[in-house]
C-alpha cells in the first residue's frame, strides 16, 4: 500500500496562490524553531539562549538581531516551561521516524517532532509555530488528523500501552492534548 504521511493527511483540492513574502518568512521561522527545539533540549538551561543566538547567526544565517532574539526567546520559553519538561527530558527523541501498517491495511509513515517512550505510555508531540487556537475545537482538522494517524501508528508499534498525542503551539506556549 502507498504510505500515508500524517503531515499531509488532509485532502487539498483547492488551488492556492504562490506564498507571499510574509508566508515565506513565517515558514522559515517555523523551520528554525523546529531545528532549535531539536538541538537545544540536551543543552544545559543556562547555556541555551546564547547557544541559540550563536546557531541562528552562524549556522542558520539569520542576520537580524531582533529576529534571532525573538526565535531564541520562543524556543527557550518552551524548553524552560515545567509543563513541558518531560517532553524534552533525557530519553525523549527528536525527529523520530515511525511506520506502521494499521488494522485497516493503511500504511502510516512519517517523522514525529518529538516522542517519549515510557514503560506504560508513549507520548507524541508535534510543534506548531503559528497562531495558538482558542480551544481544541479551533485546532485545524488537518492537525487533528495528523495526530490521529500518529496515534494509530503508535498503537500498532506499542500494543497495549497508552498513547498520548499533543500539539505544542510554541508561540503560547500552549499544549493541547488530543
Amino acid at each position: 500500500p502507498q504510505p500515508l504521511a500524517p503531515s499531509a493527511i488532509a485532502e487539498d483540492r483547492e488551488a492556492a496562490p504562490p506564498p507571499s513574502e510574509a508566508q515565506r518568512t513565517a515558514a522559515e521561522r517555523g523551520t528554525l524553531i523546529h531545528q532549535l527545539l531539536e538541538r537545544l533540549a540536551p543543552v544545559p538551561a543556562h547555556e541555551r539562549h546564547a547557544t541559540a543566538l550563536r546557531w541562528l547567526e552562524r549556522s542558520a544565517g539569520v542576520a537580524d538581531d531582533d529576529a534571532r532574539k525573538e526565535i531564541a526567546d520562543t524556543v527557550c520559553n518552551v524548553l524552560s516551561d515545567p509543563n513541558f519538561s518531560d517532553l524534552f527530558a533525557e530519553g525523549s527523541l527528536a525527529e523520530a521516524p515511525l511506520a506502521a501498517t494499521l488494522v485497516d491495511g493503511r500504511v502510516v509513515a512519517g517523522t514525529v517532532d518529538r516522542i517519549l517512550v515510557e514503560p506504560t505510555r508513549v507520548s507524541v508531540i508535534d510543534f506548531k509555530t503559528g497562531r495558538v487556537p482558542e480551544s481544541v475545537s479551533a485546532i485545524p482538522a488537518s492537525h487533528k488528523a495528523q495526530m490521529s494517524a500518529y496515534s494509530d501508528a503508535l498503537r500498532v508499534i506499542f500494543p497495549g500501552g497508552e498513547v498520548r498525542a499533543a500539539l505544542l503551539y510554541t508561540s503560547g506556549p500552549r499544549l493541547f492534548e488530543l
